[in-house]
């Protein structure tokens, strides 16, 4: 059996390989943009490189024309090609912007939305958030190739205590909050521990600098980093690291350091979370004149963040 077929002739870099770092020789085996020709159903897809090991995989659980016919429905329905591929990637169907901004910044970078919805288990809006970061992207997509870290998040604005009626403290069950780390769901501490804050996207710098500092010098050295960042709220720090560890492959954010946050315990000394280990993901405090290696800082790009 045969079928009439587009060829696009496009470089598929073998796995590992950047499409940058892919040959010469290999780009110019690649001249035509588009032709069509006629091909026997088995040996369509077969100069794809991995696009062709895909439809092998394919052609061993599907009938050929299935498999056409699957193809053919993809090609002409974009909003179904890209729930599929939502669908295959573990993640929910992000906004239209939301996509500009993971182009921008990279896989791994974004927590849309609907994920951050599902993970905390909060209604979705009627209608879709704004995302107030559109015109600053490209700039922090620039500073993360000079060893920053930022990301996009969409925070639904779950007090700490909330997210781990969530999340819960079982190692068992990752991720999770530490099961060791109970001083702060002590009745004295439910003031700040029940804190919510605004929903909305913020866009957080995860390399987490000027440790070895005390809370008033990581003030002024943020304040002299640049009017458009603040310290970043505890709240919307710990959604982001364990929305990401559920999302991008298990991937710990603030391993080894502590965000110090704004919030006051009942002792007044400041709250800080982070070293989100096997252990999970642990909420702490230090006096303000305290100074450490592991206490760093989380910044937020202000712009138009709802805090």
């Amino acid at each position: 059996m045969e079928t009439i077929v587009f060829v696009f002739n496009v470089l598929i870099p073998r796995k590992g390989q950047s499409l940058q770092s892919a040959s010469a020789e290999q780009k110019s085996e690649r001249k035509e943009v588009c032709r069509m020709e006629t091909v026997r159903l088995n040996e369509f897809g077969k100069d794809l490189g991995l696009a062709h090991e895909m439809i092998v995989t394919a052609r061993k659980v599907t009938t050929s024309e299935e498999l056409i016919e699957f193809l053919s429905k993809l090609a002409d329905d974009k909003e179904l090609l890209r729930s599929t591929v939502d669908t295959v990637l573990g993640r929910g169907k992000m906004t239209a912007e939301e996509r500009l901004a993971l182009e921008i910044l990279g896989k791994g970078k974004v927590i849309g939305y609907r994920d951050a919805c599902r993970i905390w288990q909060v209604d979705q809006l009627e209608d879709e958030p704004v995302l107030p970061y559109k015109d600053i992207l490209r700039e922090a997509a620039e500073a993360n190739e000079s060893g920053a870290d930022w990301r996009l998040v969409y925070c639904t604005g779950l007090s700490l205590r909330a997210q781990l009626e969530v999340i819960g403290n079982s190692r068992n069950k990752q991720p999770c909050f530490d099961e060791n780390c109970e001083w702060w769901l002590e009745i004295q501490h439910d003031e700040w521990a029940n804190k919510a804050i605004k929903s909305g996207y913020r866009l957080l710098d995860f390399s987490c600098p000027f440790t070895s500092k005390t809370w008033k010098q990581q003030r002024d050295t943020i304040t002299e980093s640049g009017e458009q960042f603040a310290r970043a709220e505890e709240q919307a720090v710990a959604e982001a690291c364990l929305g990401n560890y559920i999302l991008n492959g298990k991937e710990r954010l603030l391993q080894n350091r502590y965000h110090w946050g704004h919030l006051r315990s009942a002792s007044d000394d400041r709250v800080c979370v982070g070293r989100f280990g096997e252990g999970g993901f642990d909420v702490f405090s230090n006096w303000d004149d305290n100074v450490s290696d592991r206490l760093g800082v989380v910044r937020v790009w202000k712009g138009d963040c709802p805090s």
